[in-house]
């Protein structure tokens, strides 16, 4: 078979991609692409030239774009703005450094009084991308190298999650929808990726429920059905080992109700080679808005 004809089904997509089976149904409905074949079955049939074309979407949203300004851009176009991307990140935030200083010095309060200020100036999904995501990574090289100790890691991490925490109680309105269930599961005691995860969805309107770190699976399923869930969504580090993510995510898969979604996230997702039946696996902050407007449109339209 020649390389135009070959064609794939929606989970080769996501895995030739990266991109989510929901976003895909998004886009086609949204934006007027992908614009998938129906085989005899009435699945959807992607060819190789709208999966090359995705590839090159899929490399403008790592950057930092929004779908709604590259997904209906034919290939040039999309060339176009590829070429524009430096091989540096310069849209950082430039107070980087300055963070990292305090954080060596030990200056909590003015670490804290920083980061709000950075917040107020650049409005959250900003701040998120431009300042915590790579300050994470600039933390984590600088622990890695010896430049930087637990206990001011620890600093750092209590700080941004103090002004996150912040930031969300504003965000929050009860009746919101999707409703949704986020904690760590045994094993897992990282929280930020979590809560940068709730910050997301938070300004996407969704309603978040937070258990925090290492909650057992059969107190997830209890939370869930006393809270009227509609999603749990759960968050795994890197230090948490891939054999143990696909275990962890099929125990809570098996023990939760089919009617409520799971989702995953973090670097210990990232590593997962392959979609799990059952669970949508998020990559970039930027996947979870592609799931709520997902979500949302499956839902059906109330009777009048």
């Amino acid at each position: 078979m020649t390389r135009a004809k070959v064609k794939f089904d929606i989970a080769g997509v996501e895995r030739e991609t990266g991109i989510g089976k929901d976003a895909l149904r998004v886009w086609e409905k949204r934006y007027g692409f992908p614009v998938p074949e129906r085989d005899e079955r009435e699945e959807r049939l992607y060819p190789q030239d709208q999966v090359d074309r995705l590839r090159l979407i899929k490399r403008l949203l790592d950057s930092g774009m929004r779908p709604v300004k590259v997904v209906g851009l034919e290939v040039p176009e999309l060339n176009a703005l590829l070429n524009q991307i430096p091989d540096e990140t310069p849209q950082n935030s430039a107070e980087l450094p300055g963070f990292i200083d305090l954080i060596k010095s030990h200056q909590a309060a003015a670490l804290r009084v920083s980061l709000s200020r950075a917040l107020l100036q650049q409005g959250m999904e900003e701040f998120l991308s431009k300042t915590i995501n790579p300050l994470n990574r600039l933390v984590g090289e600088a622990w890695m190298r010896g430049e930087i100790r637990v206990f001011e890691e620890h600093l750092y991490s209590e700080q941004i999650t103090h002004v996150l925490r912040d930031a969300i109680a504003m965000l929050r309105h009860p009746g919101d929808t999707p409703r949704i269930l986020m904690t760590t599961l045994p094993g897992e005691e990282h929280t930020l990726g979590l809560m940068m995860a709730e910050a997301t969805l938070s300004l996407c309107g969704a309603h978040c429920v937070m258990l925090g770190a290492q909650t057992p699976i059969q107190e997830i399923v209890l939370a869930a059905k006393a809270h009227q869930v509609d999603i749990v969504a759960l968050s795994f580090s890197s230090a948490i080992p891939v054999l143990q993510v696909k275990s962890g995510l099929q125990l809570a898969r098996d023990a939760l109700p089919k009617k409520v979604a799971l989702w995953a996230g973090g670097a210990g997702v990232a590593r997962l080679r392959g979609p799990m039946e059952g669970v949508q696996l998020m990559g970039p902050l930027s996947d979870l808005t592609e799931a709520v407007i997902s979500w949302r449109d499956a839902q059906p339209v109330p009777a009048k």
